[in-house]
């Protein structure tokens, strides 16, 4: 049963008075928890991805704050209600791994469910429950370098990386690793977490055709294990735990507490071609996604990586090209560019131009021009997501390309927005080679392009409109799905109602990693949603 107030007292005594009581971001403009000043600040800084993830309750997206109709609305009248919904009841505000160990073993102990949590960059649900006890592990922000690392215990070659706690995001380290000289593989969204979630699952970057999927750049994990044990799994030890960190998922198989990744030569003499394509008519546009498909092949043989936005019968393009000349990435581009320029029902521009390092791309495509991002500003708006990994094979003709363009325009037509389509182009490359040495899924080695589907609702939309969004995403979702058999997705941005789940995010991985999970933690005390093992669990 739930513990009593002296129990809670006991615990927060043995953490050194980390306890906190967690209140859904909204609770101080609603009456029952009212403050002026304090809400004052919350109505500046809501839609702020940094402040959000300062926040022990806060999830980047706000409908992951809720449950059914419970919730707690920054757009509600102060006098309304204010549920606690999806929010942690308490959380602990670990500073060493000492605190991590403690919370695991009093979950264990008093059968509670347990969450873990450190930025809420979170599009599952991962993360947060009602009636659970968060880790949050936000505030652990050490970062070390190390010129030449090798894993404990291993007999390897030293190589350059950087070892970061549980709460660093990709903005802080980021800034760390250009002060060095180096680049990493992160995440194209900079508040997310560098040791969480984002590597466990596999982890898509701008430089992922270079230099892998951030789980391949993964060389060490601290974690405690459900038995509160502090270990350390790398290649040569709790090499099977080592493996599912790879891969296999957050929040599923231990509280990872550190992570080490690989660091690589600063990158020169990078082109960044940004383009905007119109198109006037169904037919045209079609065409148009049909020959931009085409030409990926041998762009991932050049080189390229990169994002693109599909709206209605217009195309956005914002592709990196390194260690390259703009003279060359010219040439790769020639024969699309002049094909959108003689279209009769194609309007076209945009340029290529030459960036001197990827701290510059950063800086002018990833914050805005400004040289950090930590005045960006997200949206915080309820938001649902599906996706899909688009195969190389669909790629070698354009007879077998059409069916998949015809998706992508049919998706747009039947759903109109607030439904998007976001594609990235980061499989190919480094990501393709065959790895068995982690759990990511395989479809992610055979991807050239993978592409993401997002939609949501307003503020206080009735359960009726949110379960629509959810029914359109699913469905349209499942255009992707019947031209890409065989394919998966990435689970850190997949559909919450995933068919086949255990297929689509793990593939053939599955069975190992349910035998591991098994081992390491045979109570289930680490259970998610369509997580390794959840099958055994109802939500």
């Amino acid at each position: 049963c739930w513990p009593d107030p002296s129990a809670w007292d006991t615990f927060n005594s043995s953490l050194d008075g980390r306890l906190i009581k967690v209140l859904p971001p909204a609770a101080p403009c609603h009456e029952s928890n009212f403050d002026e000043q304090a809400c004052q600040i919350v109505r500046e800084r809501w839609s702020s991805p940094f402040w959000r993830s300062d926040q022990p309750g806060a999830m980047q997206a706000s409908n992951w704050e809720a449950s059914g109709d419970q919730s707690c609305l920054i757009s509600s009248p102060r006098n309304s209600s204010c549920s606690q919904g999806s929010v942690p009841v308490y959380a602990v505000n670990v500073s060493t791994p000492s605190h991590v160990q403690s919370a695991v073993r009093f979950a264990s102990t008093k059968n509670i469910r347990l969450v873990i949590k450190n930025t809420g960059h979170d599009f599952f649900g991962k993360s947060t429950a009602a009636g659970s006890l968060s880790i949050w592990t936000h505030h652990l922000k050490n970062i070390s370098f190390h010129h030449d690392f090798v894993a404990k215990r291993c007999s390897v070659s030293p190589v350059s990386a950087v070892t970061v706690g549980a709460g660093v995001q990709w903005e802080e380290l980021y800034q760390a690793v250009f002060k060095q000289g180096k680049v990493i593989v992160g995440a194209g969204g900079v508040t997310v977490g560098a040791a969480g979630g984002y590597p466990q699952a596999a982890g898509h970057s701008p430089i992922s055709p270079a230099f892998g999927l951030a789980a391949d750049n993964v060389l060490e994990y601290e974690v405690v294990t459900a038995a509160g044990d502090l270990v350390v799994a790398n290649g040569c030890q709790n090499e099977d735990l080592f493996w599912a960190l790879r891969g296999g998922g957050g929040g599923t198989f231990g509280v990872v507490v550190s992570a080490t990744h690989r660091t690589h030569p600063q990158l020169e003499d990078l082109a960044f071609a940004g383009y905007s394509i119109n198109a006037r008519d169904r037919s045209s546009f079609l065409d148009l996604l049909t020959n931009f498909a085409v030409i990926h092949p041998s762009l991932s043989e050049a080189g390229w990586s990169g994002y693109f936005g599909l709206s209605s019968q217009s195309l956005q393009v914002s592709y990196l090209l390194p260690n390259k000349d703009v003279s060359f990435a010219n040439r790769t581009l020639a024969t699309f560019l002049d094909y959108v320029e003689k279209h009769p029902k194609l309007q076209g521009n945009g340029s290529v131009v030459s960036l001197s390092s990827f701290q510059e791309y950063y800086s002018q495509f990833l914050c805005g021009g400004q040289n950090s991002c930590v005045n960006s500003n997200g949206s915080a708006t309820p938001l649902l997501l599906s996706s899909r990994l688009i195969p190389k094979s669909l790629f070698h003709s354009r007879k077998s390309v059409e069916p998949l363009s015809d998706a992508l325009v049919s998706i747009l037509e039947r759903y109109p927005p607030p439904l998007t389509i976001f594609g990235a182009f980061v499989a190919g490359g480094a990501v393709a080679r065959p790895r068995d040495e982690n759990a990511v899924n395989p479809a992610w080695r055979r991807a050239l392009l993978f592409v993401i589907i997002g939609s949501g609702w307003r503020d206080g939309a009735s359960l009726e409109e949110q379960r629509e969004v959810a029914r359109n995403v699913s469905a349209a979702n499942k255009l992707l799905i019947d031209v890409t058999p065989g394919s998966g997705t990435y689970i850190n941005e997949a559909d919450f109602n995933e068919p086949d789940w255990q297929q689509s995010f793990f593939g053939e991985h599955y069975p190992r990693l349910q035998a591991i999970k098994s081992k390491v933690d045979p109570s289930g005390l680490f259970r998610c949603h369509h997580c390794v093992g959840s099958e055994k669990w109802s939500n």
